[in-house]
């Protein structure tokens, strides 16, 4: 499976003032808005394949909270300790083909996601950011961009990963490339309407796998860990790895439904 480096050449425009840019910007598409930032540079495919709405919008938020059809994209859903994250270990690593289970497990107040998925109410609205969390929604690419641009500026690097097609559950950890720890993560959810959930989770650190599956499939995925675990479930955590929120530094993949943002510094030094 090929890792997707979703490339941004930035070229920013100082001349302009701050206040005449955002003006300019109020008005454009979100393509537009795009070029606008970042000129021509197209939008990375990962990214404009996970804008694409499965139907064509209504005038009214309803769509919001109807999810799609499963598709069967498979989602990595293991935890597992940062301690066994490292160049030779052998990983089993489970996947759910529900994609509203893929970023929802760790919220306090978790549903059986397996069988329902949260509306964007109870995701966007009614729960709040968790401890060390700061969470956007975005109903659109400018938002999303808004976002990001908030955290992280404008010199920044898009990745994804992807495990669609791979049935084996067995990998060997090849190698490994630490991003750092400033990153935004922005989640495609399972909605009609295009929705992200972005989010910057404090320490929190950014790697990339390269993965060799038992029958030979090679794979290249995103994985992050978290330092601070005690704003999770203790449900999910302790189920998963029957340690309590707050005791142990984990780590998890992420699938093909992710975008991650992190400063072109350090993809420029990962690849040196």
């Amino acid at each position: 499976m090929e890792f997707r480096y979703l490339t941004i050449s930035i070229c920013v425009l100082f001349s302009l003032a701050l206040a005449e840019e955002g003006n300019n910007h109020a008005s454009l598409r979100d393509e537009d808005y795009w070029q606008a930032v970042w000129p021509n540079t197209p939008i990375p495919s990962g990214l404009r394949e996970l804008l694409k709405p499965s139907q064509a919008p209504a005038a009214n938020d309803e769509l919001n909270d109807l999810v799609r059809e499963v598709n069967g994209t498979p989602y990595p859903t293991t935890f597992f300790f940062n301690h066994d994250f490292y160049p030779g270990k052998i990983m089993n690593v489970q996947f759910s083909k529900y994609p509203y289970a893929q970023v929802f497990r760790w919220l306090r107040d978790v549903k059986d996601v397996d069988k329902e998925g949260y509306t964007f109410g109870e995701v966007c609205i009614k729960n709040g950011a968790a401890k060390g969390e700061h969470k956007s929604c975005a109903k659109s690419l400018r938002t999303l961009m808004d976002f990001v641009i908030s955290k992280l500026g404008k010199n920044i690097h898009a990745l994804s990963s992807s495990f669609v097609g791979n049935k084996e559950e067995q990998y060997t950890l090849e190698g490994l490339q630490n991003l750092g720890d400033k990153a935004v993560m922005c989640h495609g959810m399972n909605f009609q309407k295009v929705v992200f959930y972005c989010h910057e989770i404090h320490a929190t650190t950014v790697f990339v796998a390269s993965l060799v599956a038992g029958d030979g499939t090679k794979t290249q995925a995103l994985a992050v860990c978290h330092a601070d675990t005690s704003g999770m479930n203790h449900d999910m955590v302790y189920k998963d790895l029957k340690v309590d929120p707050g005791t142990n530094p984990l780590c998890h993949f992420l699938g093909n439904k992710t975008v991650v943002w992190v400063p072109n510094l350090v993809v420029d030094n990962a690849h040196n």
